[in-house]
């Protein structure tokens, strides 16, 4: 499932969030400021597959919806969402998410990252893809953990943010083969001179392609940001 998403100046995003079924566990959501001079990104993915998972994807996105307004950095927001997730998480539920802000100014991206890896950044001075540090815990698991915003600083045009949902690379084909992550950062570096909205689509259909007529195992959702 696509759809049109804000973006900022020198920034463009896209993606697409496919379920495995009506109770889908996957959240994303772009949120962009006043002037257009600030967009959050976010990405998360709550286990498992029910009416439950479906439910606090819902909460998870209110939480963020009503804090991100808000003064404060994000560490500070994400430790604020994981205490109010805590509490409608039972039964050893959990929620990683990716939560990253960019900036017009100075082309910035601030981030935490609750448990949500890999997350990929392609340089393209160096031709090379890295994945992004972020060492703090899954939301639900403690609610009293402190997250740490990281951040760099003058992205070069061309440069690529892919958050994607393990639905992604552990998706398999009818032999029982896994998509896996060097396939993504394939298929991504091959269309890497395309818009945002052009890569989320060939990895779609190179998706599409290998799993053939297996039924998806897990949700997929894929998340780029590419700045221009």
């Amino acid at each position: 499932m696509h759809a049109a998403l804000p973006s900022i100046p020198g920034f463009e995003v896209a993606a697409s969030s496919r379920p495995r079924s009506r109770g889908g566990g996957d959240y994303h959501a772009v949120f962009t400021s006043p002037g257009r001079r600030r967009m959050t990104v976010a990405v998360g993915d709550v286990a498992g597959h029910d009416a439950t998972a479906a439910r606090l994807v819902e909460i998870a996105g209110g939480l963020l919806k009503s804090r991100a307004a808000m003064p404060g950095r994000l560490g500070e927001l994400m430790t604020s969402i994981n205490r109010g997730l805590t509490r409608h998480l039972r039964c050893g539920r959990y929620m990683t998410l990716f939560l990253a802000v960019m900036m017009a100014e100075d082309r910035s991206i601030h981030w935490v990252s609750a448990g949500h890896a890999p997350v990929l950044a392609y340089d393209p001075m160096a031709d090379m893809f890295a994945e992004v540090p972020g060492h703090d815990i899954p939301l639900g698991v403690d609610p009293e953990w402190t997250y740490r915003e990281l951040d760099h600083t003058g992205w070069a045009a061309g440069a690529l943010l892919v958050i994607g949902t393990d639905g992604i690379w552990e998706a398999r084909n009818p032999l029982g083969e896994m998509y896996g992550r060097e396939r993504l950062i394939e298929r991504v570096h091959a269309a890497r001179t395309r818009n945002a909205a052009a890569i989320v689509a060939a990895v779609d259909a190179d998706l599409a392609g290998f799993r053939r007529d297996r039924p998806p195992d897990d949700d997929a959702t894929l998340l780029v940001v590419k700045a221009v």
